[in-house]
């Protein structure tokens, strides 16, 4: 078998044809540009995103579930809660003071997080983050309940926000304030119902 070692000596043959644009091959590629210009958009649309989200400073990712959550098992408990000087906390401040992290340490559930979910000084701003709690099972459990971190709460919970320099016409008093909110039974209740 003859191998030729210069490329003169091989005969000359037609030239190949030159690729033609067919309508198919020209909408593969536009369906392409089209897809490869919508993920660009979007790319670009989430970095954006993200932007503004940090710049607000809000969390996203925390332990906090809400007082609707609660309210789907405990609904006398959110009712006289609604009623509450706590669930309106966020709406007594001015719009200036509703962006002072000073006044929504102690006017919201979240500092940080001052979604409509979280606003206000509700349910887990006295008993801690819900996520690991808030479960039926859970919530049947007091050991359990404990141990995935329910407070229950006392007079410390409260001087967290209601302190000496807290702008108040009168001084704290606990044992008022306590009743003012009153929201439980103190009766023991049977072993394995909800708190």
């Amino acid at each position: 078998m003859f191998q030729p070692h210069d490329a003169s000596l091989v005969p000359a043959g037609p030239e190949p044809p030159e690729p033609s644009l067919s309508s198919s091959r020209i909408a593969r590629a536009l369906s392409s540009a089209i897809f490869f210009a919508i993920l660009a958009g979007f790319v670009a649309l989430c970095a954006l995103a993200s932007d503004t989200h940090a710049q607000s400073g809000r969390v996203v990712d925390h332990d906090y579930v809400g007082a609707d959550r609660c309210r789907a098992c405990h609904v006398d408990e959110h009712t006289k809660w609604m009623s509450s000087a706590h669930a309106r906390a966020f709406d007594v401040l001015s719009p200036r003071e509703q962006q002072d992290a000073r006044c929504l340490s102690c006017h919201t559930t979240v500092a940080d997080d001052t979604s409509a979910p979280l606003v206000g000084v509700q349910c887990e701003a006295c008993h801690g983050p819900g996520r690991y709690y808030a479960l039926d099972y859970v919530m049947r459990d007091a050991e359990l309940r404990s141990q995935l971190l329910m407070i229950e709460p006392g007079e410390k919970t409260c001087a967290r926000c209601h302190t000496e320099s807290s702008p108040s016409l009168r001084p704290f008093s606990y044992p008022e304030k306590r009743e003012a909110i009153r929201h439980w039974n103190d009766a023991p209740k049977p072993k394995g119902t909800r708190p």
